[in-house]
């Protein structure tokens, strides 16, 4: 099977992450896009690495909520 996800699969993603506080969005993409870990998050952002970690937890949270079928 194909990793690629249909053009509206990709916007409706990019729609969820837009709708993750800002604080919680930054740990998410550090994380996802540039394969960080908490302990470079942490340092990067200035935080703990279990407030990084509790962020990317409530984030992936934030964007399943956001992506259940109505």
């Amino acid at each position: 099977p194909s990793c690629e996800l249909k053009e509206e699969t990709q916007l409706e993603l990019a729609g969820a992450v837009d709708c993750v506080p800002r604080e919680k969005r930054e740990v998410l993409v550090l994380k996802i896009w540039n394969d960080l870990t908490f302990s470079e998050i942490a340092g990067t952002l200035g935080i703990s690495q279990n407030t990084a970690a509790s962020r990317y937890r409530y984030a992936l949270s934030n964007l399943k909520k956001a992506l259940q079928p109505q």
